[in-house]
């Protein structure tokens, strides 16, 4: 293998930039696995570097339990490599299993797309609720219902129904951490067979902030 192919290999994998490569495969005597090892373990010593990686790659999971609800999620990651590893692929089935089975659908995948409307209507029920209450203890009941809210329709914040003792983000970043890559979910959908509940892309989320909820008749999962 050239020096050009080594560069070229450990890039398609680590997606460290190009001067890191050289430095690394100086330090590690051109040795492209000692190599890898080693930018890997450099991005997962550096969460800022973890936090500003670009998901590129993934792949798209469903999962359809006895032909009555199923889910589909696009989760993806930086590089194919990845996208092909048995933990990540485990991971996709995992969150779309807990998608079907948890008792509370989610709406959103993280609290940054709650609706507006939604903020208003949980502050406004709150307020109509305490009307005699002082306004520090009114927004306190109001952030705890929000935070409530969160934790039940945001997809991230539920904790994972096989095991409570985590949510679903930390379900993620345990995963993110052992791969050495960033991994998001960017989209996903639950689907029973009376009404499918879609969260698909930035119109959706639109449509939510308007106070629309995305709900699709599905005559059949078979």
């Amino acid at each position: 293998m050239t020096l050009q192919e080594k560069i070229k290999h450990i890039r398609d994998i680590t997606m460290s930039p190009y001067n890191k490569i050289n430095i690394a495969l100086e330090k590690m005597d051109e040795d492209v696995e000692k190599t890898i090892k080693l930018l890997i373990e450099e991005k997962q010593t550096d969460p800022t570097d973890m936090a500003n990686r670009v998901t590129n790659a993934g792949i798209v999971y469903s999962y359809v339990h006895n032909h009555k609800v199923g889910a589909m999620i696009v989760l993806s990651c930086q590089t194919d490599f990845v996208a092909r590893n048995d933990l990540f692929i485990n991971l996709a089935k995992d969150i779309c299993m807990h998608i079907c089975s948890s008792p509370i659908a989610p709406v959103v995948i993280d609290k940054s797309e709650v609706s507006p409307l939604e903020i208003t209507r949980i502050s406004k029920e709150v307020t109509d609720a305490n009307k005699n209450k002082p306004a520090h203890i009114l927004d306190k009941i109001i952030v705890g219902k929000y935070d409530i809210y969160v934790s039940d329709y945001c997809l991230l914040n539920q904790k994972f129904v096989k095991d409570d003792k985590f949510t679903i983000n930390q379900l993620i970043q345990s995963a993110a951490s052992t791969l050495g890559e960033k991994i998001t979910i960017k989209q996903f959908i639950k689907m029973k067979n009376d009404i499918g509940y879609v969260r698909l892309n930035s119109d959706d989320t639109a449509n939510m902030n308007k106070g629309i909820r995305p709900e699709y008749t599905v005559t059949s999962l078979n």
